[in-house]
């Protein structure tokens, strides 16, 4: 277990003494009455004008059955939060990881601080080797939050763009950690995203923010929303989500503008850092990140193809080749950076090892997205070079650096796990994959493939109907 060092000071933490929550009177509540703390939420008609009104339903913002409590306090779960989860979702330093920045954000507002601590009471208890289901100090959390989220929902007045945004993100940092992965959730919070969003045309404000304002709201928005397009696209593999997501990728050039500013950095350290980084270092960094962004944009195109229809589907599959391999041919220097990492003694920056890792997934996921199946034999000669090569940097990756929390890499793993036929790397994949969701899905489609392997509108319609119906 990696050890975690205290705050010093967590003044700025606007938890009130009304708001502290009180696990031990929490937990006697939830025994004598469960029902009341589960109904609580409960949403009744609200005026037209409200943004509950747009919405069929919020289910994710219901709690779910929470473990008995772990015994830790807040300040522990936001000092983990700060130390040991912000670098481990990151391939960043912890100073200048975005969900250090975003803590930064979250600790100035209570909606925000509750989810957070929701989610970081959640991953402090897996981290420390308890069920994945969350403690009662989450679900005390979650509950209160969600409380103030719906509130918000309600009204127009007293907007507050960053905290609802970021509330929204550990709303999805939340319920993707689950096991089973929750489907219907995560779909309602993807809509629930787009409704908020042109409401208040928040990604119009972010692609018309001027590149040179420094810290300012479009910049940390623009941050912000990149983070939950991500999550979102990931989620659109499982056949969920991809509402916000679809919305975003209608136009390519505000979708290109918003990434671009959420580049910039948004606190003087960031800033400082930056500014004392070698500049062949900091160029390199810039351009894989562009790299990165655009494969997730790829695995979009790949999520729509293989669920379109029969006339789409030939010129989009040949499109999204043609731009896989465009990226092989014109950023070659991010799979030299790759190879050199298989050297010992190796410097090459964790990122580069992450993003190759996802193309060569992408690369597999685009070949058995419709006509084959993952993991069908013959094994198509395209196919073996890519599972080669993620396997190989995968492998590297892994001992590089921290990649328990990068959805996206353990999303890759997932991929090879599925597709391979050697026992030896599927059983080092298998321990490889540490998120509890990924993980449960790799053993439901281990137990599902057969000698034919597994389609992706058979993995979806698994994920989908849950693990009781397998």
């Amino acid at each position: 277990m990696v050890p975690f060092a205290p705050i010093a000071d967590l003044s700025n933490l606007v938890i009130l003494p009304e708001d502290t929550i009180d696990v031990s009177q929490g937990e006697q509540n939830y025994q004598d009455n469960s029902i009341e703390l589960g109904t609580q939420l409960t949403l009744f008609s609200f005026p037209s004008f409200s943004l509950l009104s747009a919405l069929s339903s919020i289910s994710f913002t219901l709690p779910m059955d929470p473990a008995p409590s772990i015994g830790t306090i807040d300040s522990q779960a936001v000092a983990f939060h700060r130390t040991v989860l912000a670098p481990m979702k990151s391939t960043q330093v912890a100073a200048v990881s975005s969900h250090t920045l975003f803590l930064d954000f979250a600790i100035q507002n209570r909606m925000a601080l509750h989810l957070l601590l929701a989610f970081s009471h959640s991953e402090l208890a897996i981290h420390q080797g308890y069920s994945d289901r969350p403690p009662l100090e989450s679900y005390l959390h979650f509950q209160h939050g969600s409380q103030l989220f719906t509130q918000q929902l309600e009204s127009f007045m007293h907007t507050n763009h960053v905290a609802m945004m970021l509330s929204f993100l550990y709303l999805y940092m939340f319920w993707m950690r689950r096991h089973p992965f929750d489907v219907s959730r995560l779909k309602e919070l993807s809509a629930s995203v787009l409704v908020y969003v042109r409401a208040f045309a928040l990604d119009e404000l972010c692609a018309n923010g001027a590149p040179d304002t420094g810290i300012s709201e479009p910049v940390i928005l623009s941050r912000i929303l990149t983070y939950i397009y991500d999550r979102d696209v990931f989620c659109g593999f499982f056949g969920c989500g991809e509402s916000f997501a679809g919305y975003v990728d209608e136009n390519h050039e505000k979708r290109q503008k918003i990434w671009q500013l959420s580049r910039l950095p948004f606190s003087n350290d960031q800033s400082s850092m930056w500014s004392g980084s070698q500049g062949s270092s900091r160029n390199h960094h810039r351009m894989i990140l562009d790299v990165y962004f655009a494969l997730i944009t790829i695995q979009r195109e790949i999520n729509r193809y293989s669920q379109g229809s029969e006339e789409q589907a030939l010129a989009m599959g040949l499109g999204i080749k043609r731009k896989l391999e465009r990226i092989r041919e014109e950023q070659a220097f991010l799979f030299e950076l790759a190879a050199a990492g298989t050297q010992q003694g190796s410097t090459t920056p964790l990122m580069a090892l992450v993003t190759v890792t996802i193309f060569h997934a992408l690369e597999i996921y685009l070949a058995r997205s419709r006509d084959s199946a993952l993991g069908e034999l013959p094994v198509p000669s395209e196919v073996q070079r890519a599972l080669k090569d993620l396997v190989t940097t995968a492998y590297y990756t892994v001992a590089a650096g921290p990649v328990q929390l990068l959805e996206r890499f353990q999303w890759a793993l997932l991929i090879a796990g599925i597709e391979t036929h050697d026992p030896i790397h599927r059983d080092w994949i298998s321990a490889s994959i540490s998120d509890p969701a990924i993980k449960g899905i790799f053993q439901l489609m281990q137990s599902a493939k057969g000698p034919s392997g597994i389609t992706m509108r058979a993995v979806r319609r698994l994920v989908s109907v849950g693990y009781n119906n397998i």
